[in-house]
């Protein structure tokens, strides 16, 4: 428990800082979730919770955790109330709908069958397309990161199916026979390509392509249907080959496994456990497990099936969402959490959420962290309790995983770094060193830099125009072995995520590779490991190696 100790010990600190996005300090070494009792807790705490916004006698859920090599954290709960002829006892082998996690399936099938731009519009692949003035814009690019502006479900949940006759009664307009829908919804057959496409061109894009994010089932079933003349290939079969199979997860598709393996919602959504969609099987189509889950995240946490660049440009916003706060992905609905961590920054939590009636869910990754999950739920309040349960899981990992690498960073880094200079005359004065500390702030913390008896830190804050004592030195991981960059700001620079003027923004992305000296790079650190602990660090620009004092661990 000694990462829960540090994190109540730190400080909160006195200015808003402006480190880098992505993460501050090396990802922990995880054998299990830190909290996890704590994060049991909260689950179970939400089950007698009287302020509850779902029915916990009908919800069953699976919450399951991995780090990049094994699952690390499972809770299941099995509602005593459920659909007839399901499993008994929900586990992490429990087969769920997961609905719109399907969209990052899709998406990954695109990326992994992609010789040609993404940036190539969606007219050359679909023949329907061809002459629309509307879609000649649209890029596969667009349809995958929600930009494409496309009508959102076509008849799928059109109002009047469900509710006609109220709506009538409460002063809609009677529609005539040929606009009330007659397929792709519950109960109805399945549009035929033409009738799908007929709907959808008698619409006109709810924004302007490439403009604003809006969510569109459509968009991603007309990327099933592009990939297959790409490919020349059923969509099934393309996901097949290039996901499920080579993951090993055989109970991942669009084909209801036998209703023994499964949850069963009761009420309402019960039908949709077997319930065919049709022309949207390509974006909210897919059925699998907890355990299946937890292997395509791992996947992507390795970069098992995209090199490890290509993941990293697949895990970003491409734009926000009417707030900071969240952004849009390809297909990536992220979370800018702050207050969970000492220094308050932001933390970025990747997830893709599924909805249908009876079923919720979510995929989880948290990059910083090298961490992911899935949260399962059947039942017909799945919407509240998946958000519920993403709020839990959120509120306490992200607050032991950061200060779990608070530790394992202070073990490893912290401490004083000396060096002799190289002459044969060599006194005191003529020393050098580095002590780096891990405390509240984000990454290592330079409190001391002095090279050939001069301090580095005084030049720093004299180029800056600033007194040593009112600038800040931080080092941030590259994520390549073990080179760090340094970044400089003012104490007191207002910073953060709130602004009033633009001279208050945080652009130290700006100082990246500024500072050079004689053609190599000054902010930049490269430590030498032994046994997981740091035992010399050199500056390239100084052209200086010092090593670590033993016994020495920094504050």
């Amino acid at each position: 428990m000694k990462y829960l100790n540090l994190l109540l010990l730190l400080q909160p600190v006195l200015a808003a800082h402006c480190p880098p996005t992505g993460p501050l300090l090396p990802p922990p070494s995880l054998a299990s979730l830190p909290d996890s009792a704590g994060l049991h807790d909260r689950l179970n705490a939400l089950l007698t919770s009287k302020t509850s916004s779902w029915n916990t006698s009908t919800n069953s859920f699976s919450v399951a955790i991995t780090s990049l090599n094994d699952t690390i954290f499972e809770h299941h709960y099995t509602a005593p109330v459920r659909g007839e002829g399901g499993v008994a006892k929900v586990d992490s082998d429990t087969t769920y709908r997961i609905m719109s996690i399907t969209k990052v399936f899709n998406a990954l099938t695109l990326l992994l069958h992609a010789p040609y731009s993404l940036d190539t519009p969606v007219t050359k692949y679909i023949p329907e397309l061809q002459g629309s003035k509307d879609y000649a814009d649209v890029t596969l690019r667009m349809l995958t990161d929600q930009s494409a502006g496309m009508p959102r479900d076509g008849y799928a949940f059109d109002l009047y199916n469900a509710q006609g006759q109220q709506l009538i009664e409460a002063g809609f307009p009677i529609p005539d026979n040929k606009s009330i829908p007659s397929c792709d919804a519950v109960g109805m057959k399945t549009c035929s390509r033409a009738t799908f496409f007929e709907n959808l061109l008698q619409n006109r894009l709810s924004w302007l392509p490439g403009d604003k994010a809006g969510y569109s089932d459509q968009a991603f079933t007309l990327l099933g249907m592009a990939m297959e003349n790409i490919t020349g290939k059923p969509f099934a079969q393309l996901l097949r080959d290039s996901i499920t199979t080579p993951l090993d997860m055989p109970t991942t598709g669009f084909n209801a496994p036998i209703r023994s393996r499964g949850i069963i919602p009761t009420g309402p959504g019960g039908v949709f456990w077997d319930f065919d969609i049709g022309n949207f099987n390509a974006t909210a189509g897919l059925y699998s497990t907890p355990n299946e889950l937890l292997k395509f995240v791992r996947a992507i946490l390795n970069h098992i099936l995209l090199s490890p660049a290509n993941t990293r440009e697949w895990m970003r916003p491409s734009r926000f969402a009417g707030s900071y706060t969240m952004g849009v992905g390809a297909p990536w609905e992220i979370f800018r959490l702050s207050h969970l961590t000492p220094d308050n920054r932001p933390v970025d939590i990747y997830t893709k959420s599924g909805s249908l009636p009876g079923y919720a869910s979510y995929l989880v990754l948290i990059p910083e962290f090298n961490i992911g999950g899935a949260i399962n739920v059947s039942g017909d309040d799945g919407d509240d309790a998946a958000f519920d349960l993403l709020d839990a899981v959120t509120s306490i990992a992200v607050p032991a995983l950061d200060s779990l690498a608070r530790v394992q960073a202070k073990e490893t880094y912290a401490g004083k770094y000396t060096g002799q200079c190289d002459g044969l005359n060599c006194t005191a004065s003529d020393t050098s060193s580095l002590e780096l500390v891990v405390d509240s702030g984000p990454g290592l913390h330079v409190v001391s830099w002095v090279n050939n008896g001069k301090s580095v830190l005084n030049i720093l804050a004299a180029n800056k125009g600033a007194k040593t004592m009112d600038i800040e030195a931080r080092l941030y991981p590259v994520g390549d072995g073990d080179r760090w960059r340094l970044a400089v700001e003012r104490k007191h620079h207002v910073g953060g995520d709130t602004i009033r003027r633009p001279s208050e923004a945080c652009s130290m992305w700006f100082q990246i590779d500024k500072m050079r000296y004689a053609s190599l790079p000054v902010d930049e650190f490269v430590f030498r490991l032994s046994e997981g602990n740091a035992i010399s660090v050199t500056n390239p620009g100084l052209r200086a190696k010092l090593t670590k004092e033993q016994g020495h661990g920094g504050r």
